[in-house]
């Protein structure tokens, strides 16, 4: 069964929006920083994260539905991604977040992530709604307890290390770890 997912969502705060070329320099600049892209696999060169970029806009085409960039709705600045992510051979569908530091020192990261889940709870509703943390992301783990997420095991997640899995309310629970190595 496909499954589909608004191209773009908005509050008062932030847009949720289809990824885009135009979106590199920021994708650069976000992957090529090590603070901000340690917990998602590392610092990337600009080349490989123009290919990471291209995967997340390919996702929409093949799956029907993806991370969104976020914008904040006064500045029209990016402030990160959130939104579902099924790569082939991924342990399930999930749900995903990362953000700039300031977005997650204001509300724009509970905004988006709030709207994400939402459209994502209305998409998937027969589904178990679970994401993956990294255990030393502070910032991610304290927006997935803001979303009333449930924080579990902690099991090594392909060549990505250790993660915390999170099941979020709303969705059907699942009794047992997804495989995740």
């Amino acid at each position: 069964m496909t499954w589909a997912l608004n191209h773009s969502l908005e509050d008062e705060n932030v847009v949720l929006r289809q990824w885009s070329a135009s979106d590199i320099e920021f994708y650069v600049e976000y992957f090529g920083n090590p603070a901000t892209a340690q917990y998602l696999g590392g610092v990337l060169d600009r080349q490989q994260a123009w290919r990471h970029l291209a995967s997340v806009i390919g996702h929409w085409s093949l799956r029907g539905f993806g991370p969104y960039a976020v914008v904040d709705s006064r500045s029209q600045h990016l402030q990160g991604c959130t939104g579902v992510w099924e790569p082939d051979g991924w342990p399930c569908r999930e749900f995903v977040f990362w953000f700039t530091p300031a977005a997650y020192e204001t509300t724009h990261a509970l905004h988006a992530a709030r709207l994400a889940l939402r459209a994502m709870r209305h998409a998937f509703y027969s589904e178990a709604i679970t994401g993956f943390i990294h255990p030393s992301n502070r910032a991610a783990l304290a927006l997935a307890r803001q979303l009333d997420g449930t924080l579990h095991e902690e099991a090594p997640l392909f060549q990505y290390g250790p993660h915390i899995r999170v099941s979020y309310p709303g969705s059907r629970r699942v009794s047992s770890a997804p495989n995740l190595a």
